[in-house]
């Protein structure tokens, strides 16, 4: 057994390296709070942006010719074109087009048995005339293309029905459809834009106009070719640009000087005094094309400097520094 004398001392022994710990423990925590607090000292530097500013890039105006331009839909026809018929009845006995081929004038496109020689010949009736055989050739009467084949070998056609379609590929214009409020700038042989849904490009201009207006959409129709020789389906959709309004050797500067307020009535840049200060100016812009903006009003000179990136949400009067190149 223990007796009480014992456990006074075993409670002492206890006691005594609790406080040995606890010593210890405390000077840790002392050591590392001086040496926390030196380190403090010694390594305190402000942030750099602080120090120089915000980093920014910087541009100046240049001369551009700008044009203001709007895109319509348009489409595209075969203003000549041969519709082949036949003028009786009959079968087809023999076609040598096909759709696509490249139709010379006088070419033979179908030879036609007559209804009443094939029913000659299949009644087996000898006729007086033999010099008639029944057989009709028909030929094209102008160069083109075949875009349409409408019946093959054996089908029985109708008096007047069609048998296929020869465009011209020369008379390949574009139709535009103009709102009436831009007819103002819009007049023949304007130039533009013909932009096909593959990406390619290609010049036009107007050749006549239509003097006449849709009641529903209130559009004027407009003719227009393309200058270079292309071959382009019938009834395809493109996109017609056309300048409305043009400035020669206008004062411009990068789309991204240029900030504006939520509701886009109010327009500034971020002039660069030095090389520490930038204000901001409000402008009056023109014409924007090809990422860059018109400046109308103030008069700026080549040697003026604007934040050309970084100048979103500086105030006036901001704090920059210029970016290494």
């Amino acid at each position: 057994m223990i007796t009480r004398g014992q456990l006074i001392n075993i409670t002492i022994g206890i006691g005594s390296m609790n406080l040995k710990r606890l010593k210890i423990f405390s000077f840790t925590v002392t050591g590392s709070l001086l040496f926390l607090i030196s380190c403090g000292k010694s390594g305190e530097i402000k942030p750099d942006a602080e120090s120089k500013g915000i980093e920014v890039s910087q541009c100046s105006p240049v001369k551009k010719n700008m044009s203001e331009y709007i895109n319509l839909n348009a489409n595209t026809i075969y203003q000549k074109q041969e519709i082949v018929r036949v003028t009786f009845q009959g079968y087809i006995d023999k076609s040598y087009k096909n759709i696509g081929d490249k139709i010379k004038q006088n070419d033979l496109l179908f030879l036609i048995k007559t209804k009443e020689a094939d029913a000659v010949n299949d009644t087996k009736v000898d006729l007086p005339d033999k010099e008639f055989g029944g057989i009709v050739k028909i030929f094209a009467r102008t160069n083109g293309v075949m875009t349409e084949l409408n019946h093959q070998t054996g089908d029985y056609v109708a008096d007047g029905e069609q048998l296929a379609v020869l465009v011209d590929p020369l008379s390949l214009r574009i139709v535009l459809e103009v709102p009436f409020q831009y007819a103002k700038s819009v007049s023949v042989n304007n130039s533009c834009s013909i932009l096909l849904p593959d990406g390619k490009e290609f010049i036009a201009h107007i050749i006549r106009i239509v003097p006449s207006i849709d009641p529903v959409n209130q559009t004027q129709k407009y003719i227009l070719k393309i200058n270079s020789r292309v071959e382009l389906p019938a009834s395809l959709n493109v996109t017609v640009r056309i300048p409305v309004k043009t400035s020669k050797e206008a004062i411009v500067l990068p789309k991204s000087s240029v900030m504006s307020n939520e509701t886009q009535t109010e327009f500034w840049v971020m002039k660069i005094d030095d090389n520490n200060t930038a204000v901001k100016l409000n402008i009056k812009k023109g014409i924007e094309y090809d990422n860059y903006i018109q400046i109308i009003e103030p008069q700026f000179s080549f040697l003026d400097r604007f934040i050309s990136e970084g100048a979103f949400g500086l105030p006036d009067t901001a704090k920059i520094f210029i970016r290494n190149k």
